[in-house]
């Protein structure tokens, strides 16, 4: 009975020895699982799209909440929104077709007196992207758009293309013909009007 007793532990013993085995290989170290949650926590504030690298350039824009117009603080939520999307568009233009600088200075008694400086930009944006719509604070909010280069490098050639202008000039094919001129009927051989002329003898 002892002999048939140890001849049936041993696949017992054998297979807790595989369990033990398959349990060590599937615990993983505690460093992993630390640095892997910290980079879960890491990338899970940032946009997906900020990750990425652009290829061209980005332009931010800014609006505050509290003094856009809007009966109710969605709808002041929302033009602010609009407004700072339309910054990041005025900030996107100045960085493909620059920024037009006139400013003027008054002198008098070899002291400035007065100094007036005007900045315009003006210029036709399409195939920008939208990166992000963030609030900053909970009072502003922050849009960022990017361009890449591909269009840039459009706009640009574009923009320093010449226009030359020519005169459009059309043929007309269609010509009415000149009406022709009426003419008298002619008179037949045998109606002869002399008849009723009178004779002189």
């Amino acid at each position: 009975m002892q002999y048939s007793s140890k001849r049936l532990g041993l696949p017992g013993h054998t297979c807790l020895l595989a369990v033990c085995l398959c349990l060590s290989a599937c615990v993983a170290p505690a460093g992993e699982f630390e640095s892997a949650a910290s980079s879960a926590t890491v990338t899970a504030g940032q946009p997906p799209l900020m990750l990425e690298q652009v290829d061209g350039i980005m332009a931010t824009g800014y609006a505050v909440i509290d003094v856009q117009k809007g009966q109710t603080h969605a709808q002041r939520r929302l033009m602010a929104i609009r407004a700072s999307k339309l910054d990041a568009y005025r900030n996107l233009t100045e960085q493909v077709y620059g920024l037009y600088v006139e400013s003027s200075s008054q002198m008098g008694d070899l002291a400035l007196l007065n100094e007036n400086v005007r900045a315009r930009v003006q210029g036709l944006v399409y195939g920008s992207r939208l990166v992000s719509i963030t609030p900053v604070g909970g009072e502003t909010y922050e849009t960022k758009l990017a361009l890449e280069q591909a269009v840039i490098d459009q706009l640009v050639s574009s923009y320093r293309k010449p226009i030359v202008r020519q005169r459009s000039t059309e043929t007309v094919t269609n010509i009415a013909p000149k009406p022709t001129p009426l003419r008298r009927p002619e008179r037949e051989p045998g109606s002869d009007k002399r008849w009723f002329i009178k004779d002189a003898g």
